[in-house]
């Protein structure tokens, strides 16, 4: 589904690419006896938020690249990280950003499970999810979850459209109560059904 807030597609790529940053930063510092943690996603604990990032990294590098869904079929499927998730999120992530980088990636049709969309349409909602799980991470293993407040402020559109679509809705949970709270993280978070 593609997400009904414009951005430049320039600006998509940026923050994209440093929610890339933040999460490596992140699954690298997680402690070993850390990756069995309950997370704010509430099935998941680290090393599953992990798993389901890298999912998408290995989607994105495929549909970025001319695959379909049908021709992928259930290959990404199953434990992707194994023994070692921050190893493997650091390559994947590092496949997403070699596929930003160049310069067509934006402009490039990404046949998703919603039809097709520009590579900055995708990137949208993949920069989105990146930087949220990311935090996810964070706080499930007791890090300083603080994020970029600059990623934050050019995803708060996001999280917003997200919070007032139904259909969007369904795959996150429901706003939280401090959709009202004067710090613009708590405020994207709640956005997205968390408390941060």
């Amino acid at each position: 589904m593609s997400s009904p807030v414009e951005m430049d597609p320039a600006v998509v790529s940026d923050c994209y690419l440093r929610s890339l940053d933040s999460t490596i930063n992140f699954v690298s510092n997680v402690a070993d006896d850390a990756w069995s943690n309950d997370t704010p996603c509430s099935d998941w604990d680290v090393k599953d938020v992990v798993n389901h990032i890298v999912y998408e990294n290995v989607w994105m590098v495929a549909l970025f690249n001319g695959r379909t869904i049908a021709e992928v079929g259930d290959e990404f499927e199953g434990d992707r990280v194994g023994d070692d998730p921050a190893g493997v999120y650091i390559k994947t992530a590092n496949e997403v950003k070699a596929i930003l980088a160049e310069p067509d990636a934006m402009t490039r049709t990404c046949q998703i499970s919603s039809g097709p969309v520009s590579g900055a349409d995708y990137a949208k909602e993949l920069f989105l999810d990146t930087l949220i799980h990311g935090w996810d991470i964070a706080v499930g293993s007791k890090q300083d979850a603080t994020l970029d407040p600059y990623l934050v402020e050019q995803c708060m559109p996001l999280g917003q459209a997200i919070a007032d679509n139904d259909a969007y809705r369904a795959a996150f949970k429901a706003p939280t109560e401090g959709t009202a709270s004067g710090n613009p993280q708590t405020q994207l978070l709640a956005l997205l059904g968390r408390d941060g």
